[in-house]
């Protein structure tokens, strides 16, 4: 208990950093910061970056990544909580060397809806940032149209003049990391939305997978649907595809094309991109009649973790001691991203709802942009 109210006050009272003649109190979780929304993890004696956004297996990764620092005593960082600000996992000289490339002249940038009376040169936290106005030339040729603020201004007008926007840059694009490589999985981006969209569903209020147990019933399937369409229909496309109006809620389902930082995608400034693979056959489960993938399909593919084992990130042990002397353990670690057959099928048939037609365009709409950003990338994946 002490330890988690010494981690809280630490967090909000950190030190201050002399800038030239200003001082600031150093940040990192700006909103094109990538390693906010999508789970990063590093390895300084690799000088590696690994991106792996959800829905493309980061839990099972996490796992794989926390054994092999145990099991072989390597230094795997997942960029979360305290490992969000760089100074506790590099040198003092590092640290101020890198501060000192965020705060550069014109790196960071702040997005603004109207002048206000703060933004001068006495304001610590604009210090060197450079002020980009809303729906300017500069701002779409810095992130791209089609952003979470755009909606907003869609929808709050007066709010989103006041709204400010913190864009920091991805680590990957600062001097620290000129040598280093960075990688990033990638799953097809309609299968990804759609496994997204499931997994938003089941963080719902009133989620439609409660009636899991009777969707194979007449009326148990009548609920199932009627409360999956609802919760599409009057759940905007925006909201999922770029962010609420304030702050992250449905990253599962956000795209990678948006923002850009500097007029590029995460698929652009990443040097490597790595196929997200899951081969899984599935068997109907004696007694309940629902399908469950097979423990021998889950014995033959350890999924996007073979990439990782081909490129040394992770030891083919680990692997191996939960494959052979734990399989029935491989949903909980290598398989964690399989989504309920039950589940897909109401997705499919959702789709085909006509009720629904213009709600699924905008989606696609909103995903090609991914898919447009991709096709000038094929070079990047690993042949593995």
């Amino acid at each position: 208990m002490t330890e988690t109210l010494k981690k809280f006050a630490t967090w909000n009272d950190r030190n201050t950093f002399k800038l030239g003649e200003s001082t600031i109190i150093p940040h990192f979780d700006g909103e094109t910061c990538w390693e906010k929304s999508h789970p990063t993890f590093i390895s300084k004696k690799r000088k590696v970056i690994l991106t792996c956004p959800r829905k493309v297996g980061h839990s099972s990764i996490r796992y794989y990544l926390h054994q092999q620092n145990e099991m072989f005593n390597d230094d795997w960082i997942w960029i979360e909580d305290e490992y969000r600000n760089p100074e506790s996992w590099l040198e003092q000289k590092e640290y101020r060397s890198f501060v000192e490339s965020v705060y550069a002249e014109n790196n960071r940038k702040v997005i603004i809806g109207a002048p206000q009376s703060h933004h001068n040169n006495k304001n610590g936290h604009l210090i060197n940032a450079e002020i980009v106005a809303l729906g300017s030339e500069r701002c779409i040729e810095c992130f791209g149209e089609y952003n979470k603020w755009d909606y907003a201004k869609e929808l709050a007008p007066d709010w989103i003049c006041s709204k400010e926007y913190d864009m920091t840059p991805p680590f990957q694009t600062l001097p620290y990391f000129d040598d280093w490589t960075s990688y990033l999985i990638v799953r097809d981006p309609w299968d990804r939305f759609k496994s997204g969209l499931i997994t938003e569903m089941d963080n719902g209020i009133g989620s439609p997978w409660v009636y899991d147990i009777i969707g194979h019933t007449e009326e148990g399937w009548e609920k199932y649907y009627n409360t999956a369409k609802r919760m599409l229909y009057f759940c905007d496309p925006e909201w999922l595809l770029f962010g609420g109006l304030d702050g992250i809620q449905m990253n599962h389902t956000f795209i990678l094309s948006r923002p850009l930082w500097e007029g590029k995608s995460m698929f652009d400034v990443y040097d490597k991109l790595i196929h997200y693979r899951h081969n899984i056959d599935y068997e109907i489960q004696e007694g309940s009649g629902r399908l469950v993938p097979t423990i021998d399909s889950m014995k033959d593919s350890a999924g996007v973790i073979d990439v990782l084992v081909d490129l040394e990130f992770v030891d083919s042990t680990i692997v191996e001691t939960h494959q052979n002397e734990r399989p029935m353990e491989m949903h909980a670690h290598t398989h964690m991203n399989i989504t309920p057959t039950i589940r897909q099928s109401a997705i499919d048939e959702l789709e085909k709802d006509e009720d629904l037609k213009e709600w699924w365009s905008t989606c696609r709409e909103y995903v090609d942009l991914d898919y447009n950003s991709l096709k000038s990338n094929q070079q990047k994946f690993k042949n593995t």
